[in-house]
């Protein structure tokens, strides 16, 4: 048996397909965990979908960004942006089994065995791993209940809280949870979250990491994707995996259980 994490998705399906073949992944031994933004962007988002819902005892998803963002935008709460690619999902007759899949899916999952966890952009600082999986919970039933969900999606984006504070209540509290887990980068030195910065650490003045702030994980490696401009960085205790497949560039396997960690990418080619 081997274990895999793969960077951010975007709907691009063909990558993905000849990744796997790449890494030789068996359904029946093998494990996968992706860190979320499945879809958009890209051009096959149904058929990642539909592949992610027909091999669910292999592999296992975070919830991304561009996730909670297709929730919001199927509701007609939003409307697209320039690149995004949603259509194809909202045109398919299995539009309700998609929705409910991706409610159903997780804001972070761990690996006890190997001591990592599985996010989307990061864990705040300051939490400890039960703390962030207690936390996580908090937000995943709010997407899966439907009374709460019907009353959080249109309150769901949004910049402030800008900090983590454990006596936040109601709606800012999951607002500040859901954005932790799927929007962080770049932290003020007070901790406060910045949401505009997504450049090169090295052209970004005066934030810092969420990564580089003194962390409560411990020995936790931490597996997380979001941020293209980082790219593959491996850095103490953290591994950002999202290599800009949805941009034209790579897609990345990490195989979680060898010594070291072995790397596998995928080129992204032209569609024709």
């Amino acid at each position: 048996m081997a274990i895999y994490a793969i960077g951010d998705l975007h709907g691009c399906y063909r990558e993905f397909k000849k990744l796997l073949e790449k890494i030789n992944f068996d359904h029946d031994k093998d494990k996968l965990y992706l860190v979320g933004d499945l879809i958009n962007r890209g051009p096959k988002s149904e058929k990642v979908l539909s592949y992610l819902m027909d091999h669910t005892q292999s592999i296992f998803p975070v919830l991304g960004n561009h996730d909670l963002a297709f929730l919001v935008f199927q509701a007609g709460l939003i409307r697209l942006k320039r690149h995004d690619t949603y259509d194809e999902i909202m045109q398919s007759e299995r539009i309700d089994e998609y929705v409910k899949f991706i409610r159903e899916q997780p804001l972070m999952r761990y690996i006890p065995e190997l001591d990592i966890a599985i996010c989307h952009a990061g864990l705040y600082p300051n939490w400890t791993i039960p703390q962030a999986l207690s936390l996580a919970k908090e937000a995943e039933d709010v997407l899966r209940n439907d009374e709460q969900y019907e009353n959080f999606l249109p309150r769901m984006f949004g910049n402030f809280p800008n900090i983590w504070q454990d006596d936040l209540e109601g709606i800012d509290r999951i607002r500040t949870i859901v954005n932790v887990f799927t929007r962080m980068r770049y932290l003020h030195d007070d901790g406060r979250l910045d949401f505009d910065a997504k450049a090169p650490m090295d052209e970004v003045v005066g934030l810092v990491p969420w990564f580089r702030f003194p962390n409560r994980f411990e020995k936790t490696q931490v597996i997380f994707g979001h941020w293209a401009s980082l790219g593959l960085h491996n850095e103490n205790n953290i591994m950002c995996i999202d290599t800009g497949c949805a941009w034209g560039e790579k897609l990345t396997a990490v195989r979680l259980d060898s010594n070291p960690q072995m790397i596998v990418q995928k080129k992204r080619k032209k569609e024709e």
